[in-house]
């Protein structure tokens, strides 16, 4: 994949996960409403100071989230080192005396974040994935068409219609202009071999002796053929050249 379309996967990656934090905090928020609204309304009908079974039972008929009813519970306020949420401090009185209270809820992660919206982060996440298969399938074709115009050969192509090579990662190589010619020779040359007569002749044919020149030219090119493919430049017994293949290399 192409460092943009990452960068694009990762954006939208790390949007959904803000966008999931977001929603679970929200949910918390939600969470902590209700035992308010709960915990009020409790306190608004208890006669005594004592919590009883009853208490309980009223606490958690007047929360309206209904997972919420099997984690949440109602304590004096001396419990602030309980994990999990709780409710702002309420006081009971009676004129004579007050008593504080809070509830509590020990709801696990999983509860908390199937009671938040996820919609925004599932539509995230979504897109990353078109996205993620989209770009695939978009290099991919891209990679097709340029095979099937060009010669591929130990992971370089060279796209005919183009008279252009691509790397293994279907980028343009860079070339002098007598490296390209030389590359083209190697790619069209029956079993890719040619003679050094048959290169001096077609590089340098005013030239008497090129044998050195074709030497730094052979030498030259070697390292940018070889790298990040499976081809490589072997001398012929000094009579040529020949442009194979490595199964072995990466």
């Amino acid at each position: 994949m192409k460092p943009y379309a990452s960068v694009v996967v990762l954006t939208l990656l790390l949007s959904a996960t803000v966008t999931s934090h977001v929603g679970y905090r929200q949910a918390e928020a939600l969470i902590r409403a209700d035992m308010n609204h709960a915990l009020a309304e409790t306190l608004a009908r208890q006669t005594d100071a004592w919590l009883s079974p009853d208490t309980l039972t009223a606490y958690r008929n007047s929360l309206t989230i209904e997972p919420l009813r099997q984690w949440s519970f109602v304590s004096y306020d001396i419990a602030d080192g309980l994990n999990g949420l709780c409710s702002e401090r309420q006081v009971w009185q009676d004129g004579r005396r007050s008593v504080a209270y809070r509830s509590y809820a020990t709801c696990p992660f999983a509860t908390i974040w199937m009671l938040s919206d996820q919609r925004p982060t599932a539509v995230l996440l979504l897109l990353a994935v078109l996205w993620t298969i989209g770009s695939v399938l978009f290099f991919r074709r891209q990679q097709l068409v340029v095979s099937l115009n060009g010669i591929s050969l130990g992971g370089i192509t060279y796209a005919v219609d183009e008279r252009k090579f691509y790397d293994v990662g279907r980028n343009p190589m860079r070339l002098t202009p007598m490296q390209h010619r030389l590359l083209e020779m190697f790619f069209t040359a029956e079993g890719h071999h040619l003679s050094k007569t048959d290169i001096c002749n077609s590089l340098w044919p005013k030239k008497p002796d090129a044998s050195e020149t074709l030497y730094t030219l052979i030498r030259r090119l070697k390292p940018i053929v070889e790298t990040g493919s499976r081809l490589h430049i072997e001398s012929d017994r000094g009579q040529g050249y020949r442009l194979e293949e490595d199964p072995k290399r990466s």
